[in-house]
């Protein structure tokens, strides 16, 4: 199987769009919420390091699903934010099904933890089915 240089080109730049977005939804994530989930994760946070991986995993899924279906760069980064708002919006919901949420975060409550890391991992699935 031979690969031309110009495939491996355009794996080098979707891949490399695709973790720059990653990294851009991260920082706008991890600024946005009200926990210092790095800090809270080094000290060994595992409810915030759940939620937090939640988001960037349904995040991704998304990103695939639209590497996948985009018929273009442009598209692929339209899709892209899209997929990063919405994985946003699951955080502030999820923080409106369990009272002081945030609070259970910082405590340390995997349980709360869990469900962010399903509900984040669930929503991404289902926003990457959409754009099939």
């Amino acid at each position: 199987m031979d690969i031309a240089v110009w495939q491996y080109l355009l794996y080098l730049k979707y891949f490399g769009v695709a973790l720059v977005m990653l990294v851009v939804f991260a920082f706008v994530y991890l600024r946005i919420t009200p926990a210092r989930e790095l800090e809270l994760i080094k000290n060994g946070n595992i409810a915030c390091a759940l939620s937090l991986s939640g988001a960037m995993i349904g995040f991704c899924i998304t990103l695939v699903s639209s590497m996948l279906h985009s018929v273009g760069m442009l598209s692929f980064v339209i899709w892209g934010v899209a997929a990063a708002v919405i994985q946003i919006l699951v955080y502030f919901a999820a923080t409106h099904l369990i009272k002081d949420a945030n609070a259970e975060l910082l405590n340390n409550n995997v349980a709360v933890g869990v469900l962010f890391f399903g509900l984040s991992v669930s929503i991404g699935i289902l926003n990457a089915a959409s754009l099939s």
